[in-house]
C-alpha cells in the first residue's frame, strides 16, 4: 500500500516520481488554516484563561494529524486547504516525509492532550509545546519550510531511517537524491 498519490508520468526535479506524493500547496494552505486557529486559541487561552477552547483545539488538531498520518486527503483542514488552492498549479513532493512531519504534529497533539487536558497542567510546558507547534505551522505556511521533512531527511542521512531506493522529492527541492549520494 502506497502512502500519498501515485501520479502516472510525474516528473519532479527532472526525475521520475514513481512514489506517493502530496501537493505542497494543499499542505501549506491547511497549515495556514491551522495556524490561524492555533493563534486565536493561544491568545484566548493566555489572556482570557479559557482552557476549554484549548481543549477543543488540541482535540481537533489531534484528529487532523491522526487522519493525515493515515491518509491526508480525508483530513478536514487538508480538504479545505485543497479546495482553497484548487485552481493553482500543484507542486508535488514525496508523501512519506510529509507523513513523518504530520506524525510529529500528532505527537505534539497527544502531548498536549496528556499535559493540558488529562493532567490539567498550566504554564511553561504546554506554552512551549504550543509555541513550537505554531512556529512549525508558521514556517510551513510563510516560507514553505517543512521542518519535519528536513528532520526526516537528516535521520535518513545518518542511518536512523532506511533510505529508499528512490529518494522522494522534498518541498522546494531541498533534498534531492543527488544530495543523498554525495
Amino acid at each position: 500500500m502506497v502512502y500519498g498519490k501515485i501520479i502516472k508520468d510525474l516528473v519532479i526535479d527532472g526525475l521520475p516520481a514513481n512514489y506517493g506524493v502530496v501537493n505542497e500547496k494543499d499542505a501549506r494552505a491547511a497549515a495556514g488554516l491551522m495556524l490561524v486557529i492555533g493563534i486565536v486559541t493561544f491568545v484566548i487561552t493566555m489572556f482570557m484563561k479559557n482552557y476549554t477552547v484549548l481543549a477543543v483545539t488540541v482535540s481537533v488538531f489531534f484528529l487532523e494529524f491522526l487522519i493525515r498520518v493515515i491518509d491526508p486527503h480525508y483530513a478536514p483542514f487538508f480538504m479545505i486547504g485543497s479546495w482553497i488552492v484548487k485552481k493553482q498549479r500543484p507542486e508535488y513532493s514525496g508523501a512519506i516525509q510529509k507523513r513523518f512531519a504530520w506524525a510529529l504534529g500528532l505527537l505534539m497533539a497527544v502531548s498536549m492532550i496528556i499535559i493540558s487536558i488529562v493532567l490539567n497542567l498550566r504554564g511553561a510546558l504546554p506554552f512551549s509545546i504550543c509555541s513550537v507547534c505554531l512556529s512549525l505551522l508558521w514556517l510551513e505556511t510563510s516560507f514553505g519550510i517543512c521542518v519535519g521533512c528536513k528532520m526526516y531527511f537528516g535521520l535518513m542521512k545518518v542511518g536512523v531511517i532506511k533510505q529508499p531506493e528512490v529518494m522522494p522529492a522534498c518541498p522546494g527541492g531541498v533534498c534531492s537524491i543527488d544530495k543523498v549520494k554525495k
